[in-house]
């Protein structure tokens, strides 16, 4: 699903450098590239795995672990996990087969490697996505903006906004994001949803943990599978892990005014595109009928 038309935003009359009117691109996981829900077992449109360290070794690029995230099937989500919506699906990195012990890869299973979080037995997976801020200026957006974003996560998830380098993790766990501050974190996510904020706000009026930018921005969510609760032990072993990410349009906003989705505004233009069209032709009827 789509969130977000091309809107305009007026501020009050003014425009500044870095002043953002419009964001695109926020797309809920498991969708294809028309917004649209994407089979089980296909690939995620929209998001990417960029970055994997699995048993203590990075894979980047198309490797293994990297690459287009695949929705999960129905008959492989696990039991435990938050229901999809009916516009979201959960996804996960590439590699995940259809079984702990193995079974079938890249066909909508979600074994993936992790058992801890640390040295060997550790796994993390980076899930990212592009969208687009337009407006006046460039660089960092000095006006306000918000965006909501609900979550659920196996097992645990940090999000970044525009890190300053893209994440990475090391042995123990830590990861490094060029000095970026995270934006919101949850633990044991995968049977509960978080609602987070990311804003800019430095008036007290909203969250301020993000920075912005007039251009192509970021959102990273690093999931961590570290076995937390049930699965096999082992530096070999595989676990249940994916992400499932909604909501995100519902709650945006620029300085305060929400950034519609296309099913709320159409209609709108629509109904007022008609209105001036009967109001024309009344006139017109008008002007003929005199003299």
């Amino acid at each position: 699903m789509l969130l977000l038309t091309t809107l305009g935003v007026w501020c009050g009359g003014s425009v500044y450098a870095g002043s953002a009117t419009n964001v695109t691109g926020l797309y809920y996981t498991g969708n294809n590239a028309s917004g649209g829900l994407a089979a089980g077992g296909s690939t995620d449109a929209n998001w990417q795995v960029t970055y994997a360290r699995v048993n203590g070794t990075n894979y980047t690029g198309t490797s293994t672990y990297t690459g287009a995230p695949y929705v999960l099937s129905s008959s492989y989500i696990d039991a435990a996990y938050v229901a999809n919506t009916s516009s979201a699906q959960w996804i996960t990195a590439p590699g995940a087969s259809t079984a702990a012990s193995g079974g079938t890869t890249n066909v909508g299973g979600d074994y993936l490697p992790g058992n801890g979080t640390s040295g060997t037995n550790s796994a993390y997976y980076v899930y990212r996505l592009a969208f687009t801020i337009t407006g006046t200026g460039s660089g960092t957006v000095t006006n306000n903006i918000q965006i909501s974003m609900t979550l659920a996560a196996d097992d645990n998830y940090t999000i970044y906004i525009n890190p300053a380098s893209s994440p990475t993790v090391n042995n123990t766990g830590t990861i490094s994001t060029g000095g970026t501050t995270a934006s919101a974190s949850g633990t044991a996510a995968w049977n509960n949803t978080s609602s987070v904020a990311l804003g800019n706000s430095t008036s007290g009026g909203g969250a301020n943990n993000s920075t912005f930018v007039i251009g192509t921005n970021y959102i990273y969510v690093v999931v961590a599978n570290t076995n937390s609760q049930t699965g096999s032990s082992g530096s070999s072993a595989l676990n249940a892990s994916g992400l499932l990410v909604y909501q995100v349009g519902n709650g945006v906003t620029i300085d305060g005014r929400p950034v519609p989705e296309v099913g709320t505004i159409l209609p709108v233009v629509a109904a007022l595109g008609l209105y001036g069209w009967r109001r024309f032709r009344r006139r017109e009827a008008g002007s003929s009928s005199v003299g």
